[in-house]
């Protein structure tokens, strides 16, 4: 709870820093374990710290019990602060018989769902809803909020009202602890499955075992109440010694009925030690008859050890996809590359494999999003380490700053820069060529050094000054990580004279024309359709380009609107509207265009209105489609 303080005040003091609450959830790398045993992929946020702490949590819990809920859980603590609180009030009940054995089948349903939509997905389900989650993320754009506040209401409320109430019915993770707990039902199931994909069922979808293991956890739990040999360790009672006071019955957040029996097996026992602390008589209550009230503390420290050990001699690849044949990885070779910054999350490892498919010669690719890095597999015989490493450079063209009107002619100086490669190296550079007023853009193509325009204004700055600006050190922030810096130490191996160019070139070459289709624009005869073409010279402004998808996204609430195309004529940006005939005129689409609020959609349905900063002037042109 004082480490979660923590990440919450230090944002507040510290700008810079960015809190990771996901740090150490065990139940997110579980999940993002069986995505990548399942389909090769590991959640964005997800490393091998998160799935080391889930697997020693599984066994802590075959060995000593269910530890993370005892001594870690932090929903765990403080629904067990907010049940005090109404027992203080005597407001909390125990639910007991059928209703008890009926409400704990929940958080297996939650635990089967949670697992199959990350499996499906490769992102975390269990984002959506988590009220731990939702709360110290302050509603994080991976949170539906309607799920995230019915859970943070059934939580709050019934941990109120019912004891233990998030712990027996709703948590997943406590549904996972039981299952390992119960290691013989579960061992049976996976042996059977493993069994049939070997035998008379072949390619057996991963689906059928999770829900037999779904169902499985739910009736193992409603018929048995009581674990068999595991965990190892157990509260055992001396009856010689017991008093019959009852005070352990009374203190057991779980309300177990300790003194009735010789050997506490019951599997809601989360071996907190509440009842060992309380018990007035020595030696009446132990863990496995000895005096070892010490243990389950010991066992903790001793397994998140040995997790965060190997979490930093283990790194789980986040994509893992193979798709040369097995001859061709007989001869195969590995090139491996760090310092790739766009390599940050299951998404872009996804974009990283697309792209190096359509290589000539390279078989597969692993990505580690930790280190930013990849390992590529490739046939040496159809391409060699510098050409997967041209084929791994994207260039870029950025406009830095505007010409304006009174500029006709700009100076171009080429240059080699060395330790610069990846995207975030150009994000780095742009940064701090675009302090100075007189420099335009750049542009970069492969190379080794990456060979790299600047384009400027010969009357503002020299290329001297320019040379200067490239080699100086800063510290600067990776892109999205304000916490993570960086010292940017790039040098010069060669430039060449400035060549004098059209300014009107120097804006071509900037310009990224976008071209979308939407509103069943594929479904619609050619006959149906007609452009509406406006002149666009705000869409080549730099502090302008990245509002244009917004305005894309805009005008789609025109159900006429059936495409967005922008494209550089001889002298300036035009926007292209494709519309159909039957359902909008160009004057509605102006007018549509010039409304002074944007309405934007994003993918996951939200919406959101912006200020508008395009103006378009009529009456444009009508296009016929051909």
């Amino acid at each position: 709870m004082l480490l979660l303080g923590y990440l919450v005040v230090r944002p507040l003091v510290d700008k810079n820093y960015i809190s990771d609450f996901e740090a150490y959830c065990p139940f997110g790398g579980l999940q993002s374990l069986s995505a990548f045993l399942v389909k090769n992929v590991l959640a964005c946020s997800m490393t091998t710290v998160q799935i080391s702490l889930g697997i020693v949590l599984i066994a802590g819990a075959i060995l000593a019990g269910k530890l993370f809920c005892s001594y870690i859980c932090p929903i765990g603590t403080f629904t067990e602060w907010l049940g005090r609180l109404g027992e203080k009030y005597k407001l909390r009940f125990t639910i007991t018989g059928i209703a008890d054995k009926l409400l704990r089948s929940i958080k297996y349903i939650l635990l089967g769902l949670t697992f199959y939509f990350t499996i499906t997905s490769g992102e975390l389900f269990c984002k959506k809803f988590d009220p731990y989650y939702a709360t110290f993320s302050g509603f994080s754009s991976d949170v539906v909020v309607l799920y995230a506040i019915l859970a943070l209401v059934i939580t709050i409320a019934g941990s109120f009202f019912i004891r233990q109430f998030w712990c027996r019915y709703i948590c997943p993770l406590g549904a996972i602890t039981n299952i390992f707990i119960h290691l013989i039902p579960f061992a049976s199931v996976t042996l059977l499955y493993v069994l049939l994909n070997l035998t008379i069922l072949p390619g057996l979808s991963w689906i059928w075992y999770l829900l037999a293991i779904t169902i499985t956890g739910i009736l193992t739990e409603i018929v048995i109440s009581k674990s068999y040999g595991l965990p190892l360790l157990k509260i055992t009672r001396t009856d010689d010694k017991c008093t019959q006071c009852h005070i352990c019955d009374k203190v057991c957040p779980m309300a177990i009925d300790i003194s009735g029996v010789d050997k506490v097996t019951h599997h809601d026992c989360h071996l907190c030690g509440d009842c060992l602390a309380m018990c007035p008589e020595e030696g009446a209550l132990l863990i496995n008859n000895r005096n070892w009230k010490w243990l389950p503390m010991v066992v903790i420290v001793i397994l998140i050890a040995i997790a965060m050990y190997i979490s930093g001699v283990v790194e789980i690849p986040t994509i893992n996809e193979r798709w040369g044949d097995k001859e061709s990885f007989k001869t195969a070779k590995e090139f491996k590359m760090s310092g790739l910054q766009s390599i940050k999350c299951f998404g872009s490892s996804s974009s990283f494999a697309t792209q190096m498919k359509s290589v000539p010669g390279v078989l597969g690719v692993e990505t580690f999003v930790k280190h930013h890095s990849v390992k590529v597999f490739y046939d040496p015989a159809k391409i060699s380490p510098e050409g997967i490493k041209e084929a791994i450079f994207t260039p870029v063209s950025s406009m830095l700053n505007y010409p304006g009107s009174s500029i006709k002619n700009i100076a171009q100086i080429d240059m080699g820069i060395n330790n610069f490669f990846d995207t975030s190296d150009e994000y780095f550079l742009a940064g701090k060529l675009s302090r100075e007023k007189g420099i335009m853009g750049m542009a970069t193509s492969f190379g080794e050094p990456v060979r790299t325009s600047v384009f400027y204004d010969p009357s503002k700055i020299t290329p001297e000054r320019i040379r200067q600006l490239v080699e100086e050190i800063e510290e600067t922030s990776l892109p999205g990580k304000a916490n993570e810096k960086k010292d940017v130490h790039f040098s010069v191996a060669y430039s060449k004279g400035a060549e004098i160019i059209p300014v009107m070139e120097f804006l071509k070459l900037m310009y990224e024309p976008v071209d979308e289709v939407f509103n069943g624009f594929d479904s619609i005869a050619a006959t149906d359709l007609a452009i509406y073409q406006l002149p666009f010279p705000q869409a080549i402004k730099p502090e302008l380009q990245e509002w244009i998808p917004y305005l894309l996204s805009h005008s789609s609430n025109d159900n006429g609107i059936v495409r967005f195309q922008t494209m550089f004529s001889d002298s300036i940006p035009e926007l292209r509207i494709w519309y159909v005939k039957k359902l909008t005129i160009p004057s509605s689409i102006l007018q549509l265009l010039n409304k002074p609020q944007l309405k934007v959609y994003y993918p996951d349905g939200t919406k959101k209105t912006f200020n508008n900063l395009f103006s378009f002037e009529g009456p444009g042109e009508i296009i016929r489609v051909k």
